[in-house]
């Protein structure tokens, strides 16, 4: 069945944005009334630039690594001359939202485990004893950044975001994204569509109680992925 909006041209986006995909009536959904989503955060914009800015050491994010929630660290940290473009930095305890094809689920909670995670690999890469940070600590040596195609949010008033990460993952938000996707080569939403998300007084309600679900289950993610890396590290040293 063909969905069709009429628009008044005083409603038309700034830069007379004509794309027919601004206006899809299935970017709105009746939800019970409450907050939205930028009420909860502000979004960052730190670029970290090739050059001048990229001094010292980076462990670098595209959109694959982040999926369903869990921020994967697939590569290690590399020196800022080895970094080619502009990205943006990232800090433990922030929300993540790629805005290219929302149908990748390529959403996740910023852990501070990730960090952790990076000194004990070094330390086993070294072969070497050494005292890892305790975890939740941040490790100054490396830094977090990620691809400029993330939205990076940070919480407004201090308190925990990560209930956020089930919300947008959530069907009836999906179909959101989904519908203001623009563009046909690389679908992207954007800022707005994401900030005026209504969020149900009843999920806001419940916010600190989710949030440390989220927590604790990426927390039990991190250790999974920790004892699988130690794993293949002890299949190496048992092949040399």
């Amino acid at each position: 069945m063909a969905i069709a909006a009429v628009v008044d041209i005083a409603r038309l986006d700034d830069g007379w944005i004509l794309a027919p995909e601004r206006y899809d009536p299935r970017r709105c959904r009746a939800v019970n009334a409450g907050p939205c989503v930028g009420d909860f955060v502000h979004v960052r914009r730190e670029v970290v630039r090739a050059g001048a800015d990229a001094t010292g050491r980076f462990l670098v994010f595209d959109t694959g690594d982040a999926k369903d929630g869990i921020m994967a660290a697939s590569k290690p940290p590399v020196a800022g001359s080895q970094i080619r473009s502009a990205k943006k930095r990232i800090h433990p305890r922030q929300v993540v939202v790629s805005r290219l094809r929302p149908y990748l689920r390529q959403i996740a909670w910023v852990d501070p485990g990730l960090l952790v995670e990076q000194e004990s690999s070094a330390g086993e890469r070294g072969g070497a004893s050494r005292q890892l940070a305790v975890p939740g600590e941040m490790v100054p040596s490396v830094e977090l950044i990620c691809s400029t195609e993330f939205f990076v949010l940070e919480s407004a008033d201090g308190a925990s975001i990560a209930f956020l990460v089930p919300f947008l993952l959530s069907a009836p938000v999906q179909a959101v994204l989904a519908a203001a996707q623009e563009g046909g080569h690389h679908p992207r939403f954007n800022e707005r569509t994401l900030t005026t998300l209504a969020v149900p007084a009843a999920l806001a309600e419940q916010a600190g109680e989710l949030s440390g679900r989220v927590e604790r289950a990426v927390g039990q993610a991190r250790e999974a992925y920790a004892a699988l890396r130690r794993a293949v590290a002890t299949a190496a040293r048992l092949q040399l």
